[in-house]
């Protein structure tokens, strides 16, 4: 079953940002994007224009959130674009009410950014920047966890749920062995790890009008591991063809390269340090884990995909990643900054 972020009445959200001293409250409304798993309100008050967030309890732990606001804060020291968090009059950083973590953070202006080649160049260098501020944080404390644990777990659940495709899911399992022992083979456990912000997305960006990021947004998927991962996720997300009007069985299986292309050439026109070696050459085999997990995701939480059939969901999914393996070699050609 979906779960759902329990409604909160506008009585008691006054009460609760009350502590936050925003003096006089003039609206609070619902505000939609970004992760679905959290309460959002965007609040106009005296003091200016917010964010308050409240995230499941259970999906929370000190450790983790400790370690979101030490992220938050090293990019604040590095003049990277994130929201600030502000404490309450009594220094504390978030409260918990209605079985939420709530915090409240600076709003960041701006247009949502948007797959294909226009913002992929703005979402390189800003991934360089978010890299740059956080590569020397002591990672060996903040396990990444067990993927293939994870994988396993998540496509059980997506059987279950999606019976009807069971053949197309055994061919995403396949695909996804694949490229575990493909990356495996390319030497991704021995690259160094540090802090990656987990989710990089155009929808956690938010753009100038002459197109430079304005914000980046969403920290709940901070983790640790190979900036390979980050990379392919990112590569991944700029180069996904799904357009708007267009049902999602219609959807082209293939990527739009090009925005690739420039994403990972803006990244390391701004990172400094090279990357392992290695690193472009991992990367169509980790884009394929990362389709992977992601097809299988939402179906095995919530057993659907908003507004989308879920057996055209997998299919395209599997057709992604097949289009990714045919084409493995050429990809990492393409894909590898030329200065």
């Amino acid at each position: 079953m979906k779960t759902r972020i329990p409604s909160v009445s506008s009585e008691t959200l006054r009460t609760l940002t009350d502590g936050w001293l925003l003096g006089h409250i003039q609206s609070i409304r619902p505000h939609q994007g970004g992760s679905s798993g959290s309460a959002k309100y965007a609040i106009e008050s005296t003091e200016g224009r917010f964010l308050l967030k409240g995230r499941p309890r259970r999906a929370l732990s000190a450790d983790r959130l400790k370690l979101m606001r030490s992220v938050m804060d090293m990019c604040l020291d590095a003049q990277v674009p994130v929201p600030e968090l502000r404490p309450q009059a009594d220094g504390a950083r978030h409260i918990e009410e209605a079985d939420l973590v709530w915090e409240l953070q600076t709003w960041i202006a701006g247009k949502g950014a948007q797959r294909g080649r226009r913002d992929a160049h703005a979402s390189g260098i800003a991934l360089a920047m978010f890299h740059r501020a956080t590569r020397n944080h002591p990672a060996s404390n903040h396990s990444s966890g067990d993927s293939k644990v994870e994988f396993t777990s998540l496509l059980g659940h997506t059987i279950e749920r999606a019976p009807a495709s069971k053949a197309s899911l055994q061919q995403l399992e396949e695909l996804a062995g694949l490229a575990k022992i493909k990356s495996g083979e390319r030497g991704v456990m021995d690259h160094p790890k540090q802090i990656l912000h987990g989710d990089w997305h155009p929808k956690n960006l938010r753009m100038h009008a002459d197109g430079r990021v304005a914000g980046i947004l969403d920290f709940d998927a901070v983790r640790v591991d190979a900036v390979a991962h980050e990379l392919a996720n990112g590569v991944l997300q700029v180069s996904l063809r799904r357009p708007k009007d267009l049902a999602p069985c219609q959807w082209p299986s293939g990527l739009h390269f090009k925005a690739g292309q420039r994403f990972t050439s803006a990244w390391r026109s701004r990172i400094g340090k090279a990357p392992p070696d290695g690193t472009w050459s991992l990367l169509p085999w980790l884009m394929i884990e990362t389709i992977a997990v992601e097809t299988l995701l939402p179906v095995a939480i919530w057993g659907e995909v908003p507004g989308i059939n879920v057996h055209d969901w997998i299919k395209v999914g599997v057709e992604t990643a097949e289009w990714i393996r045919e084409r493995s070699r050429a990809l990492a050609e393409s894909l590898t900054p030329t200065h």
